[in-house]
């Protein structure tokens, strides 16, 4: 690889809660330890302030974009058959770092695009294998009513330059074992380019522990706690695999490596045990902490001080510019649209403080909260109630000091109101920026002048 330019590993998984891991106090006290996540973060940096977006597709947008995913049109994570997904028009990370010199490819879950101009292969990615949507469709087949006629979720093979190919059938039995077949893969790319002088970038979105969180056979019964419980068994084995890989290729200390989930906990009561928000409230669509607040570590070898623990504000929006900063390829980031990443490179070799201070959290169209330093303001309020979801659009936004009130519990709007002076500027900002670079219409091919709208006003 390059002397200078360290390879990129980035781990994905899916509905991880900030409780789940052992080393954010989930673990054996769910009777599912994960030992080699735990020694990741003991040999890196653990952020307990990682910031994600509200759902899986959002999430992803915005780590390869750098942008909100409201300004890209991937606000929701949208079922099979509606428009979805990254427009053509919008310069991922995998083809900053492509265009850089690196090698790239996917192997897992896509989910911003089920079209051949929207597949991974037509975005900066040489190599793809894995879905293109959710794993819920896994259960299409098992459901009542579902005829064949209809859409068959199936797994997909493709290089650059030519169209992605479905390679079998993705159902439950498939479900199962495609988290090992998806760090097969990516263990013979690091093998097969450690040697290499040119670097690369890895992407693994690994499938689990969406429901339905069905284990690979070997790990059926191995916690004795549910298929929950060895699903996060099995995920913590797969990241062994991979770091494994890494070190056994003698690139350890020349591969920054990313472990983060997409969101926290979903609410899915016929499934049966789902993930664990620790300390937080909140569940997928809604604003609260729990959702978008989810472990995130980071490996490196010689360049990130091992065992560092850091609640400094970090978000997965970050990566783009750090990533483009470690690259050399600062140069390539487009300044024809909005940019929402901030480069965290000082911050993550060993400055005290991010280069963050505020995240703005969307819900779909609507802002629906504004982190803040130790404090969340929320314009609209969520819940649920067996057998449903509400929101709320609140007439007086909600207050919290998550330092004093991680579940977001106490209302302290009074007598603090002095506070929307100091935050809702970020709001302000965000507006202004409307005016010169319009977002993305959903499944548009490019910005519209037309979505400067609503979303441009929080509700409440």
């Amino acid at each position: 690889m390059s002397a200078t330019r360290p390879n990129i590993v980035f781990m994905l998984l899916d509905n991880i809660g900030f409780g789940d891991p052992g080393c954010y106090g989930g673990g054996i006290t769910r009777r599912a330890p994960t030992p080699r996540i735990d020694q990741m973060a003991a040999e890196g940096l653990r952020l307990t302030n990682f910031n994600v977006e509200c759902e899986c597709t959002p999430t992803r947008a915005a780590l390869m974009t750098g942008r909100l995913p409201i300004r890209s049109g991937c606000q929701r994570a949208n079922p099979p058959g509606l428009p979805t997904g990254l427009a053509p028009w919008e310069y991922t990370l995998a083809e900053l770092l492509h265009d850089s010199g690196y090698r790239t490819a996917i192997y897992g879950k896509w989910h911003l695009g089920a079209t051949p101009d929207r597949h991974p292969t037509a975005a900066g990615f040489d190599e793809w294998f894995g879905i293109q949507d959710s794993t819920a469709p896994a259960m299409y087949r098992d459901l009542i009513g579902y005829e064949d006629w209809m859409i068959t979720p199936s797994v997909w093979e493709g290089s650059a330059g030519s169209p992605a190919e479905a390679v079998g059938e993705y159902d439950v039995e498939r479900r199962r074992v495609i988290d090992s077949e998806i760090t097969e893969r990516s263990t013979q790319f690091i093998a097969r380019h450690a040697g290499d002088d040119q670097p690369f970038f890895l992407y693994i979105p690994f499938t689990q522990v969406h429901h339905p969180a069905l284990p690979h056979p070997d790990f059926e019964g191995a916690s004795g706690n549910g298929d929950f419980a060895d699903s996060m068994m099995e995920i913590d084995y797969r990241t062994g695999e991979v770091l494994d890989a890494i070190d056994d290729a003698g690139i350890g200390d020349d591969t920054i490596v990313v472990w983060a989930s997409d969101n926290g906990p979903i609410l899915v009561p016929s499934m049966g045990p789902q993930a664990d928000s620790g300390p937080f409230r909140g569940f997928l669509g809604s604003a609260y902490e729990g959702q978008v607040r989810v472990p995130g570590i980071v490996r490196w070898p010689g360049h990130i001080e091992a065992g560092r623990v850091s609640d400094e504000i970090v978000a997965i929006l970050d990566f783009y510019a750090t990533f483009a900063h470690l690259a050399d390829a600062e140069s390539r980031i487009p300044d024809d649209r909005a940019i929402d990443s901030i480069d965290q490179t000082e911050f993550l070799l060993g400055a005290p403080a991010s280069a963050r201070e505020h995240v703005l959290c969307f819900v779909g169209d609507d802002l629906a909260a504004l982190k803040w330093h130790q404090f969340k303001l929320h314009f609209i309020e969520y819940g649920s109630e067996p057998g449903h979801r509400y929101r709320i659009d609140l007439a007086t936004p909600q207050l919290f000091n998550l330092a004093q009130d991680p579940k977001e519990s106490w209302d302290i709007m009074e007598p603090n109101t002095w506070i929307t002076q100091a935050a809702v500027r970020h709001i302000g900002a965000y507006r202004l920026s409307l005016f010169e670079h319009a977002n993305v219409p959903v499944g548009g091919s490019g910005p519209d002048a037309a979505t400067t709208k609503s979303a441009t006003t929080p509700r409440g």
